[in-house]
């Protein structure tokens, strides 16, 4: 460790996001982050739950995966990031999301070849800056896995206003697909699912573009 690191944890001490744990990074200490109500990747796809086979529609995918429940500390640190732009609520979600994905890795669920990240709309990207799943999924996986830019979307109404059959008819339409998948085995990430309409469209796609498998894959789901 060089002396101006040394020097610079002295003056500027770090200290974890949950329970103020000095910490040699900015994050969350290891306690905190094992701690962390995420779901078990010893469980594999998740689409074989019961709960989530009643709640989720994604006919078009074969698999699921995802870090934890729409809620709790999960729920504010996503809010932090889309509606506020906050740096650290981005660092932290990382930090799970890589934890999280390290752990899936282990237990070799999924085996993809390739991610596709949902995009955002071009007019919304442009008035916020940034992707947040990108920010986040893009940031852990660069490295691991090719990250395809096949999709565009265009601009839709906020899924939050509308009801599950709204949300369903709003997605069905709102992506487009450019160039071939065929034979991939392809992880589509978002950041939140909630009945799983804009996924399934997109996995649609996906499937009509030649891949062979689709796994979903989100930070949250939210919960009933």
């Amino acid at each position: 460790m060089s002396l101006s690191h040394v020097l610079a944890q002295a003056l500027f001490p770090r200290y974890c996001a949950c329970c103020q744990s000095p910490v040699a990074h900015a994050g969350l200490c290891t306690p905190c982050l094992e701690a962390l109500p995420l779901f078990l990747p010893e469980e594999g796809n998740l689409l074989l739950r019961t709960d989530i086979q009643t709640q989720f529609s994604l006919p078009d995918c074969d698999g699921l995966i995802a870090c934890g429940w729409y809620q709790g500390i999960l729920k504010r640190w996503l809010c932090e990031l889309k509606l506020h732009q906050r740096r650290h609520a981005a660092s932290l979600l990382r930090q799970v999301i890589a934890y999280q994905w390290q752990h899936y890795c282990f237990e070799q669920v999924p085996q993809v070849d390739a991610a596709v990240i949902i995009p955002l709309p071009r007019h919304r990207l442009i008035n916020r800056g940034f992707n947040q799943v990108m920010q986040t999924w893009g940031y852990v996986l660069n490295g691991q896995l090719p990250i395809l830019p096949v999709l565009s979307k265009r601009m839709t109404r906020a899924q939050q206003t509308l009801n599950r059959r709204a949300r369903l008819h709003n997605q069905s339409q709102a992506f487009s697909l450019a160039g071939s998948l065929t034979g991939q085995r392809i992880l589509l990430v978002d950041d939140v699912i909630t009945t799983g309409a804009t996924i399934n469209a997109a996995a649609q796609l996906c499937r009509r573009a030649g891949a062979t498998q689709i796994w979903a894959c989100a930070t949250c789901l939210t919960p009933a």
